[in-house]
């Protein structure tokens, strides 16, 4: 855009003329936000000056999806990195803090598992992770089939004596485990095993989950054919049943990526309706061994391509198993980009390009048809869901005789452990589905003992409160601000008369209702007979959903906040441990299970940890040992 050219959509909000004008000519990334404060778009650019200016221009020069979306813009903010690679980094790990409206975003937000080595640690483990981080490990994946990935760790922990202890100080004053006598630990923790010896197996690990297996599969023949000569028929037995799942690993999983062969993946996308699919078909020595979809929402048809470019990135762009050919529907314009990503995390050339030809075309064009018919069936079930819901709300509105469908529905939960930890629980569903962006949850403040009346009371006064706040103070109506239409409380007639005191001090115009879990019947105010609903009733069916999952949120955060307190509550007993050491000692440890199993030495190899202090830590444990709670 230059400079001449005119810039629209300061009248609402004047400010961002000024952010406009001091955009720098740089390669960044850029936040959209609406009135809220909340971002709803994230991109990345080039140059960030041209760029976000691009989105200022004439109204009708916009597709509809821009447009729509510069008409929630009321503020921006930039980022400026190094380059475009470093850009594509932050836009993906931007997209996933902040899941904008305006952004295709993964809808099942699918995680893989990964193998995780712990080069971080003196005597590296292996460990099963569901996320890879910058941490200091190697990951190894994603696995598709997580069967697959438990197969491939139960055999290298058969092959490859590494440690599976928690233990953090070398050397402990552990006694070696039963894992030494069974030959699957080397017993590092009493000093059997050099750190030099023991990095030795890790290197072999890393090999073996690479796909270069030769080398012990050599030595394991070689094994088993002098224990066969040996007439030890037993040990010759166990050895080729580890040679023959070690040939299944190598067929079967994601593990070999050398170029010999054809080890490849191809992947293939469609988008219709604001919705979109990736399929993947997993290529190894030539066959497929397994496929797998991706559903992806606010996904345009001209979107495909950077559908797949953030898929790339997400999917491969964490762990070390990439192959070397990755075969596309469609380019992304960035696809240099990506491959330069992707060769950096994984350490070899991986090529990205769209087959015209051949067995990989006709590949290409199967997984097409797979993603156009998982599509359709996504789009189909979405129906039903959407005409199930629809039906649901009519039959609530007819029920409770409510002047509409009611299109967000609230409920509230209490949960305690003898008035001690009281917490609420509020989960929302809107237009009959339940939206868990939306839940809050709240710790009781003014309650003492067990008062489930009074704590709903507490709740719903503060919910209503912060919502009555934002309207007055003119903020987007996207959090309290936005009243249910319908307030549901779980509980009988009691509960409901508790909440309903509260309601009158606040201009709301919903209805609210309580629903007893033992007959499932619906009290209303005013009202001395409940409502009793049949059992295939949708309606019905849509208030039993919404009120189990405020109960399941509700004794979720109590647990977590009873075992937290707990923790705090054991350590903060002992003379001398305050919040400092009290946090160190839980990074370094990780539990209160586990600092209360450590030796008096490692809780002194803990940074500002005195010998004495670490000494009534442990008495403290292990003399009051009935007391203490994990």
């Amino acid at each position: 855009m230059s400079a001449n050219d005119k810039i629209y959509y300061y009248d609402r909000y004047p400010h961002l003329r000024e952010k406009l004008s001091q955009l720098p000519d740089s390669p960044g990334c850029y936040l959209m936000k609406n009135a809220a404060g909340r971002v709803i778009y994230v991109g990345k650019a080039v140059s960030l000056r041209s760029r976000v200016r691009s989105y200022f221009q004439a109204p009708e020069g916009l597709n509809p999806k821009t447009a729509a979306l510069v008409e929630k813009i009321a503020d921006l903010e930039t980022i400026v990195v190094k380059n475009e690679q470093e850009a594509l980094i932050l836009e993906s790990q931007l997209i996933k803090r902040y899941a904008p409206h305006y952004n295709i975003l993964l809808r099942d937000d699918k995680h893989y598992p990964y193998l995780r080595l712990t080069l971080e640690e003196k005597y590296p483990r292996l460990l099963i992770a569901r996320r890879a981080s910058a941490d200091g490990s190697r990951y190894f994946g994603p696995y598709p089939q997580a069967g697959a990935m438990h197969h491939s760790l139960e055999l290298i922990k058969k092959l490859f004596p590494l440690r599976q202890c928690k233990v953090k100080s070398w050397p402990s004053s552990h006694r070696p485990c039963l894992n030494e006598d069974l030959g699957l630990c080397k017993a590092p923790c009493a000093g059997h095993i050099s750190e030099q010896d023991y990095r030795q197996i890790v290197e072999q690990v890393i090999a073996f989950l690479k796909g270069e297996n030769k080398d012990i599969t050599r030595r394991l023949e070689a094994e088993m054919d002098a224990a066969a000569g040996q007439w030890r028929f037993e040990d010759a037995s166990r050895i080729r049943d580890l040679l023959r799942d070690i040939k299944e690993v190598q067929l079967k999983q994601d593990l070999d990526h050398s170029a010999r062969g054809e080890n490849f993946d191809v992947i293939a996308s469609a988008a219709r309706d604001n919705e979109g699919v990736i399929q993947v078909f997993f290529i190894r020595s030539g066959k497929v061994i397994g496929r797998e979809s991706f559903a992806f929402s606010g996904v345009g048809e001209d979107d495909q391509a950077e559908m797949i470019a953030g898929f790339l990135l997400d999917y491969y762009g964490s762990g070390d198993t990439v192959p070397r050919r990755l075969f596309l529907s469609v380019l992304p314009a960035e696809a240099g980009i990506l491959a330069d990503i992707l060769r950096n995390k994984c350490g070899h050339q991986v090529a990205l390009t769209v087959p015209q030809r051949g067995e990989k075309k006709r590949l290409l064009n199967l997984a097409e048809h797979n993603a156009e018919l998982n599509l359709n069936q996504y789009l189909q079930s979405r129906e039903r869901q959407a005409e199930r819901a629809v039906a649901a709300l009519e039959s609530l509105k007819q029920a409770l005789a409510l002047p509409a469908v009611p299109a967000r529905i609230e409920c509230f939960d209490i949960s305690h452990f003898q008035g001690s930890y009281t917490v609420a629980s509020m989960v929302v569903a809107e237009k009959g589905n339940l939206a868990p962006k939306l839940y809050r949850r709240f710790r009781i403040k003014t309650v003492e003992g067990v008062d489930d009346f009074a704590s709903l009371q507490e709740a719903v006064m503060r919910r209503f409160q912060r919502g009555q706040e934002e309207r007055e103070q003119g903020k987007e109506p996207l959090d309290f601000g936005r009243f249910p239409d319908l307030l549901v409380i779980d509980g009988g007639k009691g509960q409901l008369s508790a909440v309903c005191k509260i309601l009158q001090a606040f201009r709301w115009r919903g209805q609210v209702i309580s629903l007893a879990k033992e007959n499932e019947e619906i009290y209303l105010p005013n009202q001395n007979q409940p409502l009793v609903l049949t059992h295939d009733n949708l309606g019905l069916q849509l208030l039993q959903k919404v009120r189990d999952e405020a109960h399941r949120f509700a004794i979720t955060y109590h647990r977590a906040l009873r075992k937290k307190n707990q923790t705090i509550s054991v350590l903060e007993d002992i003379p001398g441990i305050g919040p400092e050491r009290r946090i160190r000692l839980l990074r370094a440890f990780g539990t209160l299970k586990a600092i209360k199993a450590a030796s008096a030495e490692e809780l002194a190899a803990v940074p500002t940890m005195s010998e004495k202090l670490a000494q009534a830590v442990y008495d403290k444990f292990h003399g009051k040992e009935e007391n203490i709670n994990d």
